[in-house]
């Protein structure tokens, strides 16, 4: 049976529709593969159509459902072997972006990219799981499109961003295990920031894959 939704006060409400239907995906109220029906959804919290597609579109940019046209909006639906497939793309395309990207970034992006650095850092020391992925995404989305080859930033969104919702849907499988991403997050980005300011494209390439092919390998045991 559908989960039902409380009506909610005006301030702040696709924020508000947002953290509600995500935190029913992650507890499984919403299951993976189910569809979304914006008017459903619309009349259980009391608010325009208009609004929910908003924030459908808001969730469908954090990896949490996806919406096709004609067809409507599903909860995302990926299972470990996904994961993995999805890991061989990134290995291949994302140190390509990387690279790319220090070709073309001027001091102020790496400034913005060392502010999202610090960001992430913070939510990891304070174990704050949903900020964490959020900025740390932000920092690898920064990036694909300092790279300037909207094909690749295009398919890099699409194949990763499914990713972090399956890490934040799963974070209690391995709680310990997430913790440990996390720092290890973080001490990637100070590594691949100390490359770029270093100029050194190629080690940033290999910084970037080498993490990849690590966080390929945690696939099963921590997530």
């Amino acid at each position: 049976m559908p989960p039902t939704f409380p009506k909610i006060e005006p301030v702040s409400k696709k924020v508000r529709v947002v953290a509600l239907v995500r935190e029913a995906i992650i507890s499984g109220k919403i299951q993976a593969g189910e569809q979304i029906v914006e008017a459903k959804l619309a009349q259980q919290f009391g608010v325009g159509q208009g609004l929910i597609r908003e924030a459908l579109i808001d969730l469908e940019h954090h990896g949490f459902v996806q919406r096709t046209p004609f067809s409507g909006t599903q909860v995302s639906r990926l299972t470990l072997d996904d994961a993995r497939q999805i890991f061989d793309l990134r290995i291949e395309l994302e140190p390509l972006a990387f690279f790319l990207a220090g070709q073309r970034a001027a001091l102020q992006d790496l400034d913005s990219l060392q502010d999202l650095a610090e960001r992430t850092r913070a939510a990891s020391t304070a174990e704050d799981v949903f900020a964490f992925f959020e900025h740390h995404l932000s920092f690898r989305k920064k990036v694909w499109g300092l790279s300037g080859n909207r094909y690749l930033c295009q398919s890099l969104e699409r194949i990763v961003v499914p990713l972090y919702a399956l890490y934040l849907i799963r974070r209690t499988y391995n709680s310990d295990g997430i913790v440990q991403t996390m720092v290890e997050c973080v001490e990637h980005q100070d590594q691949l920031l100390q490359a770029y300011r270093s100029a050194d494209l190629d080690e940033v390439r290999r910084v970037a894959r080498k993490f990849l092919v690590k966080m390929k390998g945690y696939l099963g045991s921590r997530l």
